[in-house]
């Protein structure tokens, strides 16, 4: 017997090598590793933050860093994981390192021993500050003014009128923090606070204590009243990862903005990043704009932008929920979502809870508007909107893009305000059954407070980023989130 089975696999083995000679064993590329930045100058007390992008098409087998030839971190994978991970680096910089320059190596091994390494510098010195702090006063007002590049760790107090003298950068590995109830000004048309990559801000008030961006003109004892396009805005830019966190906008209003650019620019920004809460009020050019990246944006009230109230674009991965766009721009858009040939990708975002208003309503007339429209390869879902107002309900100009709207209201548009709006590119897909949608008219007060549960769809189910509600619409009266922080259309405060 025992022979039998000998002969009978040695037959099986010879066989198999006769009939597939072509058989090879699998390979395998070698580990890869990328680095978020490779080198940089630290000063005493600065925390050097690095992270490691690494993927192997063998299985994991360990991931190091060292300091010199010391082992200070190791990731071991018991499991032998495939595909893709990521680790962040964080060390402080002590008073002893001055003057040294300190090299750290990040290693990842396969299961079959080959390894990958890329390595980060950090020069340690005496580094001098390139931004200045400085009492001024204007028209009997003491400001306490910022110029130049904040490249300490530094924090904005309530204590103090923050004045914003030209562009005010934040340097990479630098955290500017806002304190809540602060106001922060703006000086003139060139003025802007642009958060560099690896530069991080943290502006987080309160419904009670907003934090509050504005022009000079808001401020005591200045002689004229503000007005949009006063400044340019703030900038957000980020490492174009789901990953990336640039930091947190809580309960801030951004008014008098947007001078040949947007009063909020989201460019690149990642997933982990902060914005909730967020009013942008007579900005002079677009309200807020994400160029490509993937945060999230949540309670987002834009109010009397000259432009279109949200812009995306060059390939936006996103979501939102919970958001109020209040337009009397008789030449416009509420929404546009338009990518270019020079877009990395196609913009990809994900909407619930939206209440878009129109100039029918607060302006003049409908003009040539459209409440949301995609063009030129940009694409979004959009899930419990009201789009009311506007000659253009829903308008897809996109070519190659995907304009998928479910359980939403269309109403009180056309030139008369009594048509749904719908643009010939979308009415069919709009009306079909399956989607949900409605034309009937939802009670409104307030301009946009109202919701409507009669054709809604859980917000929960798109993902986890959304709150689990049940209505159409931004702003249901029994929670009206805009209350306490925000300002109205006319300027006054929403309380």
């Amino acid at each position: 017997m025992r022979t039998g089975i000998v002969i009978i696999t040695l037959f099986l083995v010879f066989s198999c090598n006769d009939d597939d000679d072509s058989f090879e064993p699998p390979t395998f590329d070698s580990p890869e590793i990328e680095l978020s930045i490779d080198s940089g100058s630290f000063r005493i007390g600065q925390t050097i933050r690095v992270t490691a992008e690494y993927e192997a098409s063998a299985l994991f087998r360990e991931f190091v860093v060292q300091r010199g030839n010391s082992i200070i971190e190791r990731i071991t994978y018991p499991e032998r994981t495939e595909g893709e991970d990521d680790f962040t680096f964080e060390f402080l910089i002590t008073d002893d390192l001055l003057g040294t320059t300190q090299t750290f190596t990040f290693t990842v091994t396969d299961s079959l021993g080959e390894s990958e390494s890329a390595t980060f510098t950090a020069t340690v010195s005496e580094v001098e500050p390139a931004f200045a702090f400085e009492d001024v006063e204007i028209n009997g007002t003491t400001f306490r003014q910022v110029t130049g590049r904040i490249n300490f760790d530094e924090t904005f107090d309530r204590d103090n009128l923050w004045l914003l003298n030209g562009e005010v950068e934040v340097d990479d590995i630098t955290t500017l923090t806002i304190e809540e109830g602060t106001t922060v000004y703006a000086l003139d048309e060139n003025t802007e606070l642009n958060v560099q990559i690896g530069g991080t801000l943290l502006a987080e008030g309160t419904r009670e204590e907003p934090i509050i961006f504005t022009s000079i003109n808001a401020a005591p004892n200045q002689p004229e009243d503000p007005d949009n396009g006063d400044w340019i805005g703030v900038v957000l830019r980020g490492d174009d990862t789901p990953d990336g966190n640039s930091g947190i906008l809580r309960y801030v209003r951004i008014e008098n903005g947007g001078n040949g650019d947007e009063a909020l620019q989201l460019r690149q920004v990642g997933g982990a990043t902060t914005i909730d809460f967020v009013q942008i009020h007579n900005a002079d050019d677009t309200g807020i704009r994400m160029r490509g990246g993937f945060v999230n944006l949540k309670h987002i009230f834009v109010t009397k932008p000259d432009d279109r109230g949200v812009r995306y674009s060059d390939g936006w991965e996103g979501n939102g929920q919970f958001w109020v766009i209040v337009t009397d721009v008789d030449d416009s858009e509420g929404i546009l979502g338009r990518d270019t040939d020079e877009s990395p990708r196609n913009s990809d975002a994900i909407m619930s809870n939206v209440t878009v208003i129109g100039p029918l309503l607060v302006g003049d007339g409908a003009g040539d508007t459209d409440g949301v429209q995609i063009r030129d390869g940009g694409q979004g879902e959009f899930h419990n909107f009201i789009v009311t107002g506007f000659d253009d309900s829903f308008r897809n100009r996109s070519d190659d893009g995907d304009m998928i709207i479910r359980n939403s209201a269309v109403f009180g548009n056309g030139q008369a305000g009594d048509e749904d709006g719908l643009h010939s590119s979308i009415d069919d897909e709009y009306l079909d059954p399956v989607n949900q949608n409605s034309v009937d008219e939802i009670t409104l007060t307030d301009t946009f407070i109202g919701v409507s549960t009669t054709n809604s769809s859980d917000a929960s189910t798109l993902g986890d980023f959304f709150e689990a509600v049940n209505f159409v619409g931004a702003v249901s009266p029994d929670d009206d989130w805009t209350l306490g922080w925000t300002i109205n259309f006319d300027g006054t405060p929403r309380e």
